[in-house]
């Protein structure tokens, strides 16, 4: 039901483009017709000697006709056809505007209510101190929970306007890999078994925030739609050139014909009424943004037995 105004939409640009050509077309016939009319009148007149002035001859009149048509035509396709392309374009960009909308509101609605749900339980009278101190981490753990989408969302606009400003130093990838895994051990891929391979130290230069946020981003996109107790096998290779960080994990995968669109912001494969993984559409956005950023370029690729395999490739400096 939600695609049926953008089918209406194209249906009618489909009816319209079909109609100025068929209008071409019989103007066409029509013009023709008029100069062979014009054409035996004129002859007419000359077999009653009289004068008929310049005429035309129909053969060359067809050719004019024809010839200027044709390149009518091919301009007036090129032009519908780019015009197509715009409303096609806008249209799906409004559709994952609208999904981005409905997951953000989704997003923000379960932290808040279950902040609330806390906090109104905090008030009751008699609770023990333990129940009091985990009501308040849970409450802690929701508010961080806001404060990452909301980082998210800013930095995808960030990211969008070029805006970002990176400050790469020397560090451990490594170091920040395994601060990434402890956090995802017992936050967002809590029912997965993670596991870091790599070597003990992988000396790079680039921006610590964009890396752990490059991490993040991937382990929660591996942690959302790959089953709870399947692995989560994150990966570092250094090499002599640069150093490779991978993601692997047992999900449905990803199509060869979304492998493109998934880094595209606001994209979610589905529609966000019914779809059953949370999200907003901009971790794998971000990903590619600061990959590049970063001199660096991110893939997508089938895992061996099922799942899939995001791998982020970054040159040494």
């Amino acid at each position: 039901m939600a695609r049926s105004p953008q089918r209406r939409t194209l249906w009618l640009f489909v009816a319209l483009t079909l109609y100025v050509v068929a209008q071409f077309f019989w103007w066409a016939v029509l013009l023709l017709r008029r100069d062979r009319e014009l054409h035996d009148m004129a002859v007419q007149v000359q077999a009653l000697g009289g004068d008929p002035g310049p005429v035309l001859d129909p053969v060359r009149s067809m050719r004019m006709v024809l010839g200027e048509g044709a390149v009518f035509l091919v301009l007036l396709v090129v032009v519908l056809l780019l015009t197509y392309r715009a409303v096609r374009r806008d249209l799906e960009l409004a559709r994952a505007q609208r999904n981005f909308l409905l997951a953000v509101s989704h997003e923000l609605r379960t932290p808040i209510t279950a902040i609330k749900l806390q906090l109104q339980t905090l008030a009751r009278p008699g609770l023990d101190a333990a129940r009091t101190h985990e009501l308040k981490q849970r409450a802690l753990d929701e508010v961080d929970r806001l404060a990452l989408l909301t980082d998210k969302v800013l930095l995808a606009t960030r990211s969008d306007e070029d805006v970002v400003s990176l400050r790469p130093v020397d560090l451990d990838a490594m170091e920040v890999l395994r601060g990434v895994v402890g956090r995802a051990r017992i936050g967002v891929a809590k029912d997965h078994a993670l596991t870091l391979t790599g070597p003990e130290a992988c000396p790079t230069h680039m921006d610590a925030e964009a890396l752990r946020s490059i991490a993040d981003n991937l382990v929660e996109n591996a942690a959302k739609y790959a089953p709870a107790g399947t692995s989560i096998e994150i990966t570092v290779e250094a090499g002599r050139d640069g150093w490779r960080f991978s993601v692997a994990d047992r999900g449905p995968g990803v199509p060869a014909s979304e492998r493109e669109r998934v880094f595209e912001r606001f994209h979610r494969g589905g529609q966000e009424e019914t779809r059953q993984t949370k999200g907003t559409g901009l971790g794998l956005y971000i990903v590619r943004r600061l990959v590049e950023r970063s001199g660096g370029a991110v893939v997508v690729r089938d895992r061996p037995g099922g799942g899939a395999i995001f791998v982020a490739s970054f040159p040494r400096r």
